[in-house]
């Protein structure tokens, strides 16, 4: 632990859960370990998401308590902060007692004595408004800094709510608890202790995975994908109750994914996790994919391969597409959503038909998509309706030309008769 049991004051110590050699926090309550300082564990207990997971099993009074802790804390290092500002930028002191001076009066109450005024008075006086604009000078100051962070986060095309991210307002706090003279850090340190320590901290985090592992079973979820640089990369995670944990990436770009060579990731996996953890093994029903799964059952009699239940949905979706009656109406909404989304003048008219609400384009990926875009043309049904009846449709280049008559013939047809096409 980091502080000695003899100098243990914190209430916070009765909820962590003592294990010899451990020097970490760990909760008495859902298992879970803190490596950080004591008002860490406490976000974790008061369920504060600064930082760490929220404890899932703390009694609702051990958490008020907590939270009320934190609370106090805070209010007391502002309070000290503004103190300590106060005195360091010149403000006034109090008498040598400390208080004012109070006297009791005849009927046993206490009063304040009148303040003796002197040459000092005019000096307090002008020490209040000097505070006054320091306090508007730390205004400005503010606004310097944060167009200085904003001015980064532009140039680096930073989404904007990375400023909700916990690690950063930690990151944030960090810095101005240091105060001035702190130096960032340096790439080649980013580069290797920092990243070290880190490693280390996510290594601890997987021995507790590792833990509910042995405890309840675990499932291996395989995926895989081609990245913008055409890479085929093979993803594996575990899922268990304790959570899903990335446990590694494969780039299998150089070698052909047949049922041999996906059946040895997948066996090389379950030796890593261990056979006696793993309930079953979960891919996508492509053959390569049925033929590992029934190899890997062959050797493992301890787990079961089991087919991806949104892969199976997908496919099903595919082979009902493929009916005519359907196959007409995808291929119809298709050809509607790339006409609008490959002309600009058209697009900008349908976005101001329907109140810059889009429409969802297919992809080659996904083939559940192609029904998601047939919804998408019916929920906006109306506006695309009014939009090729208007005056402004009626009177554009487009009317008039064959791409655009035949596109208002579709449009007509698909969304003036959407029972016979089944649109729902």
């Amino acid at each position: 632990m980091t502080e000695p049991k003899g100098q243990r004051k914190d209430f916070v110590w009765k909820y962590v859960k003592e294990v010899d050699g451990e020097k970490y926090f760990r909760c008495k309550f859902c298992d879970q370990t803190c490596s950080g300082t004591v008002s860490r564990f406490k976000n974790h207990l008061a369920s504060m998401h600064k930082g760490i997971k929220p404890c899932s099993k703390v009694p609702e009074d051990v958490k008020l308590e907590c939270q009320h802790a934190l609370k106090n804390f805070f209010e007391q290092k502002t309070a000290r902060n503004e103190m300590l500002y106060e005195i360091g930028m010149g403000a006034g002191a109090k008498g040598e007692s400390g208080a004012s001076q109070s006297i009791e009066g005849d009927t046993g109450g206490m009063t304040q004595a009148p303040k003796p005024r002197g040459p000092m008075d005019k000096f307090a006086s002008s020490q209040a408004r000097q505070s006054t604009l320091n306090s508007k000078w730390k205004q400005e100051e503010r606004k310097d800094v944060c167009r200085k962070i904003g001015r980064f986060i532009y140039c680096k095309a930073l989404p904007f709510n990375l400023v909700n991210d916990p690690y950063w307002v930690a990151a944030v706090d960090g810095i101005a608890n240091y105060g001035p003279g702190f130096k960032p850090p340096s790439m080649h340190e980013l580069r290797t202790w920092i990243l070290k320590v880190e490693v280390e901290d996510i290594n601890v985090m997987m021995e507790e995975h590792k833990k509910a592992w042995k405890q309840y079973g675990c499932s291996i979820m395989s995926d895989g994908w081609t990245d913008g640089k055409s890479r085929v990369l093979i993803n594996f995670l575990v899922n268990s109750p304790a959570g899903t944990w990335f446990l590694k990436s494969i780039d299998a770009s150089d070698t052909i994914k047949n049922g041999e060579l996906m059946f040895n990731y997948l066996d090389s996996v379950v030796d890593e996790i261990g056979e006696d953890n793993i309930v079953q093994v979960i891919t996508d029903n492509a053959s390569n994919y049925v033929n590992a799964g029934s190899r890997l059952m062959e050797k493992r009699k301890k787990l079961y391969w089991t087919p991806c239940a949104a892969h199976c949905i997908d496919l099903m979706l595919e082979d009902i597409g493929k009916l005519k009656v359907y196959d007409q109406t995808l291929s119809l909404s298709r050809q509607v959503v790339k006409f609008i989304y490959g002309h600009c003048w058209v697009l900008s008219m349908m976005r101001s038909f329907t109140k810059n609400s889009e429409l969802l384009r297919p992809a080659v990926t996904r083939l559940a998509i192609a029904y998601l875009t047939l919804q998408s043309l019916y929920k906006q049904k109306q506006p695309l309706q009014a939009m090729f009846s208007s005056e402004k449709w009626a009177s554009s280049s487009w009317a008039r030309n064959v791409e655009g008559k035949r596109l208002l013939s579709i449009v007509e047809e698909m969304l003036g008769s959407t029972d016979q096409f089944g649109i729902r």
